[in-house]
Order: structure tokens, then C-alpha cells, then sequence
């Protein structure tokens, strides 16, 4: 326990404790590097430039409070909380600092590499921090979270640059007034929700967490397509706000997949649910397949070639349905046909016949459908 206290550098680290509260005091460099901790560790109302967490895990038994009877607080013990700092540079959870190496080793401490592990703690809160606002630290990354797993609550926050999660196991994470004044950055982790996050922290996000720069979500998994939506839906406005539309494309592509899961994952009985099954379907048939939601221009042109220069001759020339001028029809005539009934032109010298008349309408109607498509998604591409 530090109280009052100036110091220049603090390094607690590989011991096991119950509690570690740092208050009112002034630190230069704090390091909490692979520490057990069976209660809960806070850092509150300082002056702290560089906070660093490593490789620190809760250890307790998951001892519950009074309060939890009542629904109030479910979980007393397990968190790290950093509340009420000012002038803070660089907050990282599990990030790589070359130069505490050497320090360690100065005063005869081996460090070794392979003992890396992850932050575990019930709650990681990171609430009423002040950032140092000087111009030199706005484009660097203020706030990083490695190889964390608990859940994450951000609160009263007004970060001067960049805050990167990655590799994280984040649980039911909470934003309540968060202002980033660069990038957001979630990449390599997962999110995992409960219900009741779906229905009271995910309406509001849009509006507790605003970023300034880009929202980029990376290589990353959800076990609910509610969050995964609105995820990426706030990594879409983003770049759609920069005029970066190639960037917005691949997020409103991803943005409607997990609306589709949405549908798919609604509870139906009887009919309604075979009637949305086949909703799904065809959604996924002529507006995913064709053109990825209208996002891909180049996947219309692929699939039009191959059909008609492919698939369709072959159909024709498995059912030897097709009769021109000629008694013996090649490949080559069966791919004319093709392309001419395709096209709609019809110039007469080709007929169907039988099962082939059949696969000439439906021949028709394809051609006219993914061209339809191609001028759409082109014209949404390079004309916006």
C-alpha cells in the first residue's frame, strides 16, 4: 500500500498478495508485473505517467458480498481498478517494455520471456483518467489492452489518442462515456455477451463510445450477432465518415452477414420457421452469392462467364437439347447458343427443344439478373 507518496518508479513483481492500493500519490513509472492477487488491486486519485500490467492473475476463491442477495453487486473481489489519474501518458495492460528489462536486471532480477501469461481478473475498470493532452503523445497509442480476459469496463474517459484491444477475451465490455480522439482499434480477440448486455449496454454503445478517428475490428469472433452488428456497424460510419468507401464496403458487408445471423438465430415454429429458412436462403442466393450485398462488382462477371460459358453448354450438351442448322452439334455451337440466349438477341439459327427449353428460360432470366446486378453494384461503386 502506497498513500501520499512521491516516487519515481514502482515495480512490484512475481509475489503473490491479497490487496495493492496506490492513493493520493505522485509516480513517474508504475509496473505490476506477475502478481496473484486473491482480493483486488486499485489505483486511485494519483498522478501516474506510465501505468504498466503484466502477466497478473486473480487468484481467489470468487467469494461473494452481502449485496449480492439483493442483485446489487454480484462480484467484490478479482478487479484492477485504475480511477481518478491525471496526467497519464500510457496506460498498458500487457505490453512490451524493453527498457524495465534492463532495469530489472540491474538490480539482479532475471526476466524470462517464456513466463508471459495473460491478465485475468473478474473486472478490469478504467474510470475518470485524465490524459496528458500535449501534441506529441495524440497520435501515439494511450491505452493498450494485450492479452486480457475478464470484462472491461471504460468509463468518463477522454482519451488523446489511440486505444488498441487485442488478443483479449473480453466479457459482457462496457462504454459509458468514451470519447477517443484518434483510432479504436479491436483486433485478434473475442467478445462474449450475456442477454441482458443485449438488451441494456448494447442500445446505447452507438452513443457512450465516440470516436473521432477510425473504429477498426480485426480477426475477431462474437458469440452474439447483436454485438457483432453493432460492432461493425460503428467500424462502417466510421470510415464512411472519411470518404473511405472501399474500407466501409468490407464492414457493411460483414455488418449484414450478422444481421443475417440475427434472422437465422430468431425462434419460429411450424411454417414461419420454414418460411424464414427460406427467406435466409434466398437472401443468401441473390444477394450475397451474386455480389456480396453489393459490395463486389467483380464477383456479377465471374459468375455470368462461368454459368454461360461453363455450365450451361454442358447442360445443353448432357440433354442434346439444342437443334441448329447442322445434324452434329459441338461444343463450341452449345456455347454460342449459350451466350445468344444469355444475351436475349435470338438470332434463330439455334432452337431448344425438349428439357432444353427449360434450361434456356432459366438461362434468360440469369443473364438479365446478373447483369441487372453488375450495372447496380458498379454504378454504387464508382459513382458515389
Amino acid at each position: 500500500m502506497i498513500v501520499g507518496s512521491t516516487v519515481e518508479r514502482v515495480i512490484v513483481f512475481d509475489t503473490k498478495l491479497e490487496v495493492l492500493l496506490f492513493k493520493d500519490s505522485k509516480i513517474f513509472g508504475l509496473n505490476i508485473l506477475r502478481v496473484d492477487f486473491s482480493g483486488h488491486i486499485a489505483v486511485r486519485d494519483s498522478d501516474v505517467k506510465y501505468l504498466m500490467i503484466n502477466s497478473t492473475r486473480y487468484v481467489g476463491g470468487g467469494e461473494e458480498g452481502e449485496e449480492a442477495a439483493y442483485g446489487e453487486k454480484k462480484e467484490i473481489l478479482g478487479v484492477i481498478e485504475v480511477s481518478g489519474l491525471e496526467n497519464v501518458r500510457k496506460i498498458g495492460i500487457n505490453t512490451r517494455y524493453p527498457l524495465l528489462r534492463k532495469i530489472l536486471e540491474e538490480h539482479g532480477v532475471s526476466v524470462s520471456e517464456g513466463k508471459a501469461r495473460m491478465v485475468r481478473a473478474r473486472e478490469l475498470v478504467l474510470r475518470d483518467i485524465s490524459f496528458d493532452t500535449a501534441p506529441r503523445f495524440k497520435r501515439q497509442v494511450r491505452l493498450t489492452v494485450r492479452g486480457f480476459s475478464g470484462r472491461l469496463t471504460l468509463e468518463n474517459l477522454e482519451v488523446f489518442g489511440h486505444v488498441e484491444v487485442r488478443q483479449s477475451r473480453l466479457l459482457s465490455p462496457e462504454f459509458v462515456h468514451v470519447r477517443i480522439e484518434s483510432n479504436f482499434i479491436l483486433r485478434r480477440s473475442t467478445v462474449v455477451v450475456s442477454p441482458t448486455w443485449n438488451l441494456t449496454v448494447l442500445p446505447t454503445l452507438p452513443l457512450e463510445l465516440n470516436v473521432e478517428g477510425f473504429v477498426i475490428v480485426e480477426e475477431c469472433s462474437f458469440n452474439s450477432p447483436y454485438a457483432e452488428e453493432v460492432f461493425y456497424r460503428l467500424a462502417r460510419t466510421s470510415w464512411e465518415r472519411s470518404g473511405d468507401f472501399e474500407k466501409a464496403d468490407e464492414y457493411y458487408y460483414l455488418e449484414m452477414l450478422a444481421k443475417r445471423k440475427i434472422r437465422a438465430s430468431a425462434r419460429r415454429r411450424g411454417w414461419k420457421k420454414l418460411l424464414r429458412k427460406m427467406e435466409i436462403l434466398f437472401e443468401w442466393l441473390f444477394a450475397d452469392l451474386t455480389c456480396k450485398y453489393g459490395t463486389d462488382w467483380k464477383r456479377p462477371i465471374m459468375i455470368w462467364l462461368f454459368a454461360v460459358n461453363v455450365l450451361f453448354p454442358i447442360l445443353f450438351l448432357a440433354t442434346g437439347s439444342v437443334q441448329g442448322l447442322s445434324s452434329r452439334m459441338t461444343l463450341l455451337d452449345y456455347e454460342y447458343f449459350s451466350v445468344v440466349t444469355a444475351t436475349t438477341l435470338g438470332y434463330g439459327d439455334y432452337h431448344p427443344i425438349g428439357v432444353g427449353r427449360v434450361i434456356a428460360s432459366i438461362e434468360a432470366l440469369f443473364g438479365m439478373f446478373m447483369w441487372a446486378v453488375f450495372l447496380t453494384v458498379f454504378a454504387r461503386k464508382y459513382m458515389r
